[in-house]
């Protein structure tokens, strides 16, 4: 800021050199065109002190003119500088930035790859639990199978001993007999 408040403050100074520097001026030619105007020679003619006074306002126009001459050499010498040093920072916050984007994309990358490796390992998993769950349907499947076999083995067993039962019970019951007809 304070850079900014000196940076400013030359400028406006130099500005108010130059514009005092041009009025000068100004006022220089202004009067070489009243000295170049007199003719206070007896023949009507230029007299040597108008003509002293001319050559001496030359030079000061002169010397006016080389001030302003090294007043906007120095004030372009700034802006070149002052350019200079803007470019530069600009570079070096392009360099700056462009070294935080590749740190962010870097980082981001090895997020990328963690949550890949995540996602691998997810998907394993998830692998390992499906096989899991049909060995389980098969072993399940397995011991249904089982079940259904002996349950219809005791059915037929079951069956088979009330058969039996049914038979024993015939047989043990006399039967009437049939009285033979004589």
């Amino acid at each position: 800021m304070a850079m900014l408040c000196l940076w400013i403050g030359g400028a406006q100074a130099q500005n108010d050199k130059l514009a005092e520097l041009m009025s000068e001026r100004e006022q220089l030619v202004l009067e070489y065109q009243f000295y170049n105007q007199q003719n206070s020679n007896f023949w009507g003619k230029k007299s040597k002190n108008d003509l002293l006074n001319i050559i001496e306002t030359l030079k000061k126009i002169i010397n006016t003119d080389s001030e302003l001459i090294g007043a906007i050499k120095e004030a372009s010498i700034k802006k070149i500088a002052q350019s200079t040093v803007e470019n530069q920072r600009e570079g070096k916050i392009t360099v700056e930035d462009q070294r935080i984007i590749n740190a962010r994309i870097a980082d981001l990358q090895s997020q990328i790859k963690t949550l890949q490796v995540e996602v691998k390992k997810r998907e394993r998993s998830i692998k390992d639990l499906e096989a899991q769950l049909v060995a389980g349907e098969e072993l399940r499947y397995g011991k249904d199978k089982v079940i259904a076999i002996l349950a219809v083995a005791a059915f037929v067993l079951l069956l088979y001993a009330i058969f039996l039962q049914v038979r024993l019970n015939n047989k043990a019951t006399p039967k009437p007999r049939k009285k033979k007809v004589q």
